[in-house]
């Protein structure tokens, strides 16, 4: 399993972007474009959200909601986003002051050791797209 870390700023107060990524299921309307269809099945932990987008088909388990410590995490159920087999990923938002920092830790495997660190590469620039369209999202 490949390890990915990335710790990326985020102009938004802590509190909101907590607010939005705490809402499992509520996914895309932050960071799908208006693209894309998700359903949940279940609620609180073990949930599933299952997406159906432009890159395909998948799902995630929610494994972690702490909104004292502020982290989220899920693990992939089926699909392969960004060529991952596997995928174990936990997000924590952390205050700087009026705005936050969001620190991303992933797992995954690739199925082909060759390719982990570019699926890896592209992994910390879902996590950079996915925090631009938070902050995007805020600020409308």
């Amino acid at each position: 399993m490949k390890e990915v870390n990335v710790t990326i700023p985020a102009a938004v107060p802590g509190e909101k972007a907590w607010e939005v990524l705490a809402d499992f299921g509520g996914f895309l309307k932050w960071a799908g474009g208006g693209t894309g269809e998700i359903t949940i099945e279940g609620e609180g932990i073990g949930m599933i959200r299952h997406l159906k987008m432009e890159v395909g088909e998948l799902a995630e388990r929610l494994t972690v909601l702490d909104p004292v410590e502020r982290k989220l995490g899920y693990d992939l159920v089926y699909g392969e986003p960004l060529g991952m087999k596997q995928y174990k990923a936990l997000v924590q938002v952390v205050d700087t002051g009026s705005t936050c920092e969001l620190i991303w830790q992933g797992e995954l495997d690739s199925g082909d050791p060759d390719s982990e660190d570019e699926v890896g590469d592209n992994l910390v620039a879902a996590y950079e797209g996915m925090t631009q369209a938070l902050v995007s999202y805020l600020g409308r």
